[in-house]
């Protein structure tokens, strides 16, 4: 018999998720790397330049529920 399990969304305290592509990024490369971003008092991490950038310009839009992320 095989084990199953559940799927989870959880992500562990070291990472987050990029809130432009969908990625799991490590939070403290990020921070290292300068790919982080303030906005409403939450800090958002980025994997790359690109997704902070497209970010950067208009937040709202990757923060609404509409939005779904993608690579």
């Amino acid at each position: 018999m095989t084990e199953t399990r559940p799927a989870t969304t959880a992500q562990h305290d070291d990472t987050a998720k990029d809130p432009v592509c969908g990625m799991d990024v490590e939070i403290e490369t990020a921070r290292q790397r300068g790919l982080t971003s303030r906005h409403a008092e939450r800090d958002f991490n980025f994997c790359g330049r690109g997704c902070k950038l497209e970010f950067d310009d208009a937040p709202e839009a990757y923060l609404s529920g509409d939005y779904v992320p993608s690579m």
